[in-house]
């Protein structure tokens, strides 16, 4: 196990840090059935093995960093599957598979594992800026204090099980940007901040989440000030990820992360559709990883569709340190 402080030294240095590609889209092309009220979290219960094959796939690909398979295991995912007594052992489960792929993957050198957290599943009210509740399939509406408490309680569940860092994924509004973040820094670990932005279809705009109406600058500084470690854009197209670099950029000094998304439209389908095409081929995503690169992007990783085959050649296409 390393810990913590030397991927900190690490990402002083100016090392390009490789994170690890999309949980849930792997697992589904590793033939795991996906629900829509957790996604791939239900994986924990049914194919726990194939969640530490995938661990190991990552690391076998050169990764140093991997994700624990929690972005959508907080209580009101599990409750609608009858999981919520399990809710504890589920998110232990995530932590101590992606510990036993460590161990037995990663004997030559240093892995690190972060624990993820999302507001991936909640529903808030207007005041958060959802324009459709359709996209949601039905799920219930969680008051705040509800769903503030179980993002503590997962974060909290996290950091006791031993990961070495927490990442913040909210895809949501402003608002449970802001929840995600501060359940995630109250613990005391190190964490890496999260935005997921896209190009409104309407008026071209960079705006928050899937289906916000808020501008993507609005708010960045003040939540960037909270406290994370490392700024990432992560689970965003590539061009509205170009976009939020430069708002990074302009705001934050520190280090930063992109992990993008291959804009598949089956992700959150219970088994993958291989006549559904995927946008972003791996040459045209290392292509766009080395350009991130030069132009400071410090760790590189992938989300929903970015699979093993985008990530393996990163280790040898990309320099070992940014430039400075």
């Amino acid at each position: 196990m390393s810990e913590y402080a030397d991927l900190r030294a690490r990402i002083e240095r100016r090392e390009v840090i490789i994170l690890d590609g999309a949980i849930g889209t792997q697992l589904q092309h590793m033939e795991v059935p996906m629900s829509h009220d957790a996604w791939a979290a239900i994986a924990l219960e049914t194919h726990p093995f194939t969640v530490r094959r995938l661990h190991e796939l990552y690391i076998d690909a050169g990764v140093d960093v991997i994700t624990t398979n929690t972005y959508s295991s907080a209580r009101h995912n599990l409750l609608p599957l009858g999981l919520g007594e399990k809710m504890h052992e589920l998110n232990l489960r995530a932590v101590m598979l992606a510990q036993d792929a460590r161990d037995r993957a990663a004997k030559e050198r240093p892995v690190w594992i972060g624990g993820s957290v999302s507001n991936y599943g909640l529903m808030a009210g207007a005041e958060s800026g959802w324009r459709d509740f359709r996209y949601f399939r039905g799920r219930t509406e969680t008051s705040e204090n509800q769903a503030r408490a179980n993002l503590r309680e997962q974060a909290e569940i996290l950091a006791e099980s031993g990961v070495d860092f927490l990442i913040a994924e909210p895809t949501g509004s402003t608002v449970q940007r802001r929840w995600v973040f501060e359940a995630c820094i109250a613990t005391g670990l190190p964490v890496w901040s999260g935005f997921k932005c896209r190009h409104d279809a309407r008026d071209g705009a960079l705006k928050v989440g899937y289906q916000s109406d808020e501008l993507f600058d609005a708010e960045f500084a003040g939540l960037a000030a909270l406290g994370g470690e490392v700024v990432t854009v992560f689970h965003s197209p590539v061009d509205a990820t170009d976009s939020a670099l430069t708002v990074v950029k302009a705001h934050w000094n520190g280090p930063i992360g992109v992990y993008p998304e291959a804009e598949r439209t089956d992700y959150v389908e219970a088994h993958r559709d291989d006549s559904v095409e995927t946008k972003l081929t791996p040459d045209e995503f290392v292509a766009r990883a080395k350009r991130w690169v030069m132009d400071g992007v410090q760790v590189i990783g992938g989300c929903c569709g970015v699979e093993l085959e985008y990530i393996r050649p990163l280790r040898e296409a990309l320099p070992e340190r940014i430039p400075g």
